[in-house]
């Protein structure tokens, strides 16, 4: 377990203090779920990779994730790019054994419904064209996670949370590391933007989704773990929010989901 908090504080500032805040059980399904999700999100980024290459490692993860696989089932899936991967995404087997056996499907689930969806966008190069485009993704990569989580908060402790708005806060934290990393993505090519949209209007999207999020956060017992989870990220964001001049400018550290 200390290598896989060693990898979360390698590749999150934002994440690794509310996972290390975590109780026993929680602690260990949100390690793995955050280092499985880090694990395909390299490969969706991987700056060395065509899409069809994406494509095919990513439908291969989904593939294991859906069978009753062991760690090393991964090392076969990803076999022959061992050179080019990361460490993080090499592991993944490790990493998808760390949650608890009680709960262990239902983040294979999630990571399994991910890394297929993340193929399908790296084989059509992540072209966004409208802004229902920009609906699918925010809701593959984030809102995804978070009716994750609610179902991890449920499983610990009985939290009851509100899909909707659950789905709200994780379309809300990515639209913002979306406007946060628009000139880091052109640089690479990618463009998650709609055809036409300025920064203002990707504004306008970012907090349209915010006030569901907050009724997300609101609604989760104060002084437990969920609240304890989800509340450093919504306001340090919210703060992103409202200190940017919205000119779009580089981001020092992707962090890209949630």
């Amino acid at each position: 377990m200390q290598e896989g908090h060693e990898m979360v504080r390698a590749y999150s500032t934002t994440w690794y203090e509310p996972v290390m805040s975590m109780p026993a059980g929680l602690n260990e399904a949100i390690t793995s779920a955050y280092l499985c999700m880090r694990a395909i999100d390299e490969i969706e980024d991987h700056p060395g990779l065509d899409g069809e290459t994406k494509a095919g490692l990513l439908e291969s993860a989904s593939r294991t994730f859906q069978t009753r696989f062991a760690p090393a089932d991964f090392t076969a899936a990803l076999a022959g790019h061992e050179d080019v991967l990361p460490e993080v995404t090499q592991r993944v087997g490790e990493w998808a054994v760390l949650a608890p056996p009680a709960v262990a499907p239902r983040v294979w689930e999630t990571f399994a419904a991910m890394a297929e969806r993340m193929a399908d966008w790296a084989r059509t190069g992540f072209t966004v064209t409208t802004k229902r485009d920009l609906d699918r993704y925010t809701y593959a990569v984030s809102g995804t996670l978070v009716l994750m989580l609610s179902d991890l908060w449920a499983w610990h402790d009985g939290t009851v949370t509100n899909r909707t708005h659950g789905i709200a806060y994780g379309r809300a934290l990515q639209a913002i590391n979306i406007l946060l990393d628009h000139a880091e993505d052109t640089e690479r090519d990618v463009d998650f933007w709609p055809d036409g949209w300025d920064a203002a209007q990707m504004t306008r999207y970012a907090r349209a989704e915010l006030p569901l999020a907050d009724s997300y956060l609101a609604a989760l017992p104060e002084g437990g773990p969920a609240h304890a989870f989800c509340s450093p990220a919504l306001a340090r964001y919210h703060a992103a929010l409202d200190e940017a001049a919205w000119v779009p400018m580089p981001s020092t550290n992707r962090e890209g989901d949630v």
